[in-house]
């Protein structure tokens, strides 16, 4: 008789090739890290993470679907305690240059980057990051910057559209330096003058 497969077994394995893939992908790059590598890594058959993933662009896309999962979770938790919008809008600045420079983050912002350009190369994954960029994480500022416009905090003359790809252009070209160029990058302070920039710019 066939053992039983539990649920819980099957996503702890799920996880385990999910977090082996994320260190086989910072470690040789997207492009160069195999399904093999991963196997390597994970102790997990190729057949048993055929099971879980079509292919190894699909283990990237439910990886970063995670993360982007717990950080919007994160988000809406953390504003809860938070009155007003410029709060919320200091509360991830401070979010992003703290976990900025944890090695973790660093493995992220580099497989995201490389999956980010090679996208341009295959129409499929550029509209998933397409998608995931216009209707989640530029939605989401869009949204907190028109609530400040209704509460007053923010200037009505203040094109959310614009601020808001300049807010995640900052966040992710800031971080994706500092995980590349390491002790070398002026990461707080730099981090800082953004920050006084973008709320130059809103108010």
């Amino acid at each position: 008789m066939a053992p039983i497969v539990t649920e819980e077994h099957k996503e702890n394995r799920r996880k385990k090739i999910l977090e082996s893939a994320l260190v086989c992908f910072s470690e040789k790059g997207f492009e160069a890290a195999t399904i093999d590598d991963i196997v390597a890594l994970s102790g997990i058959s190729k057949g048993s993470i055929y099971n879980y993933f079509k292919t190894k662009d699909d283990i990237y896309v439910q990886l970063m679907n995670e993360y982007t999962h717990l950080n919007f979770e994160h988000f809406k938790k953390s504003f809860r305690d938070l009155a007003s919008v410029k709060e919320k809008i200091h509360y991830l600045f401070d979010l992003y240059k703290n976990a900025g420079g944890k090695e973790k983050a660093k493995h992220l912002l580099l497989v995201h980057g490389e999956f980010f350009l090679s996208s341009s190369r295959k129409e499929e994954n550029h509209t998933l990051v397409l998608e995931r960029y216009r209707n989640v994480y530029k939605r989401f500022l869009i949204d907190l910057l028109e609530s400040g416009k209704n509460t007053g905090e923010i200037s009505n003359t203040v094109n959310s559209d614009i601020a808001a790809s300049f807010f995640w252009t900052m966040i992710d070209g800031i971080c994706l330096d500092h995980a590349v160029l390491g002790a070398n990058y002026p990461f707080s302070g730099v981090f800082e003058k953004a920050e006084e920039v973008f709320f130059q710019m809103i108010q």
